[in-house]
């Protein structure tokens, strides 16, 4: 995500059904949590690194989330139109990916006993849960990077930025016709 794209994060945020913004948050967040949220993002945007995936209109439908403020630390939100499609475990795999590059190799993220879907992506990419009153902690420990790792990485981004492009571009050719 490029720091111009704040708002559509914003707005993608608050687009969360109730269910799944307690899920994403750990409890029901308002609007101006969020508001005040994407505002620290903005004051330390070197922290913190999104990936997106977005629809054909560049709106942002399911967000990874990898914030360095602390310690590592990973969150995701998938719109609810869009959950169950392979998504979430795709933002997962890439901030994985990413936090391995970087040199991140511990972490955590925290999440409701309730969120099935983020314990079966942490049990499927290797991330130890442990459970305490009503809490599941995701005890994130990576393996170092190897070659695969940083070739893994190069494309991806450069995919990613070749998926945005056509995306841009294809709207206004779309007029056009």
């Amino acid at each position: 995500m490029m720091p111009i794209e704040l708002p559509k994060l914003r707005a993608h945020l608050k687009a969360l059904d109730a269910v799944s913004k307690s899920l994403r948050f750990g409890y029901h967040v308002s609007d101006e949590v969020i508001d005040a949220l994407c505002d620290g993002f903005k004051k330390k945007q070197h922290q913190h690194t999104f990936f997106i995936i977005e629809n054909a209109n560049l709106e942002f439908v399911a967000v990874g989330h990898v914030s360095t403020e602390y310690d590592m630390e990973l969150a995701f939100s998938v719109l609810k139109d869009h959950q169950g499609q392979g998504m979430g475990d795709t933002l997962m795999k890439r901030c994985i990916q990413y936090c391995r590059v970087i040199g991140k190799l511990k972490g955590c993220m925290v999440c409701l006993n309730s969120n099935a879907a983020i314990r079966h992506l942490c049990r499927k990419n290797g991330i130890k849960l442990t459970t305490e009153m009503g809490e599941t902690l995701a005890d994130i420990e990576l393996d170092h990077p190897d070659l695969s790792t940083y070739i893994n990485e190069s494309v991806d981004t450069n995919l990613g930025a070749w998926e945005y492009l056509k995306k841009c571009f294809a709207r206004p050719l779309a007029l056009l016709n």
